[in-house]
């Protein structure tokens, strides 16, 4: 999902069609010699993350069900998230992105609303304002609507009821046991530059070769931030990692829309290996029974999460009054 740089963005809802297959799992789950004991019934990628990240503000967020109020980095990445959404179905259903105005209306329309959420104490903590960010917003869609959107082409994927597009695709699956839904941003058939080289590209394209769909095919989340991530995050994220496992699709690639001085945008790709679905596997299953077992430690003090900053349970750990 389209994210920030908040580490705390709340989970999302799973779909009718999510907790049908849930069921299906909890009951095969149910005659398992050891089974799992988890509070949404599966996990995803938000909880595992936090969960790696420290385990009590797991505890917090999921065994507790302490909502914290939203932050004003959900607001950004709320109507990013949407605008993105809605160009990529226009280039589906017409052949081009969506045009400006309905690009810039449709993040309007998701930011008003998210704003509403947002307690004016977080703004303050922000140091910013609603237009201020609304401005950011709106020119970092606009250049992605620019300078990305034109060369995307969602994968559709043919199905007797219809077609399934690599828009917001939905999954529920098992890793290693455990029941992971998710949604994936998108599914991009036209970047084949992460399996061949730039100039193998242009080689084969100068030939008349037809590129094999596969050697196109890539998975793509979205983050709204302020600072870009680094080679080695995405090589190492495990959110990737698990959308890849997930789609059976080894190319992965973060599209950041950076709200700086100046909007940028920025893409990093990676590949993952069956080795990375191996450590995927290790990591679900310890996370899971490790949650099942009740284990909550508080992470590292030192670490850049324990903070009043960036954890919004500081005041219920940590930061409470003893």
């Amino acid at each position: 999902m389209a994210d920030s740089d908040n580490p705390l963005v709340e989970d999302f809802e799973p779909t009718p069609a999510m907790l049908a297959q849930l069921d299906a799992f909890t009951q095969a789950a149910a005659a398992l010699p050891k089974p799992l004991h988890l509070p949404k019934k599966a996990l995803s990628a938000t909880q595992i993350d936090m969960y790696l990240r420290c385990p009590r503000q797991y505890y917090f967020r999921y065994i507790k069900d302490t909502v914290r109020p939203p932050g004003v980095a959900l607001t950004l990445g709320k109507g990013t998230h949407k605008a993105l959404e809605t160009t990529h179905h226009a280039i589906v259903d017409t052949g081009v992105p969506a045009s400006e105005s309905i690009v810039t209306a449709a993040f309007s329309d998701s930011f008003d609303k998210a704003v509403a959420e947002v307690p004016k104490e977080e703004w303050e903590k922000d140091a910013s304002t609603p237009g201020a960010v609304k401005d950011a917003g709106l020119a970092l869609v606009r250049l992605y609507n620019l300078k990305f959107a034109p060369l995307v082409r969602p994968q559709i994927i043919k199905t007797v009821n219809g077609e399934v597009r690599g828009i917001e695709k939905q999954f529920s699956i098992l890793i290693a046991g455990v029941p992971v839904i998710g949604f994936v941003d998108l599914i991009d058939t036209n970047d084949p530059t992460i399996v061949s080289s730039p100039r193998e590209v242009v080689v084969m394209r100068q030939k008349g070769v037809t590129i094999p769909e596969a050697m196109r095919t890539v998975i793509v989340d979205f983050k709204t931030k302020a600072k870009s991530f680094s080679q080695g995050d995405v090589d190492g994220s495990l959110q990737l990692t698990i959308y890849s496992y997930a789609e059976k699709i080894p190319a992965v690639r973060f599209d950041q829309l950076l709200r700086q001085k100046t909007p940028t945008l920025k893409r990093i790709r990676a590949l993952r290996t069956p080795q990375d679905y191996l450590w995927l596997e290790e990591i679900v299953r310890g996370v899971a029974e490790a949650i099942s077992a009740g284990v909550f430690p508080p992470c590292d003090p030192s670490a850049w999460v324990c903070s009043e900053k960036w954890c919004g349970f500081w005041h219920l750990c940590r930061g409470r009054k003893r």
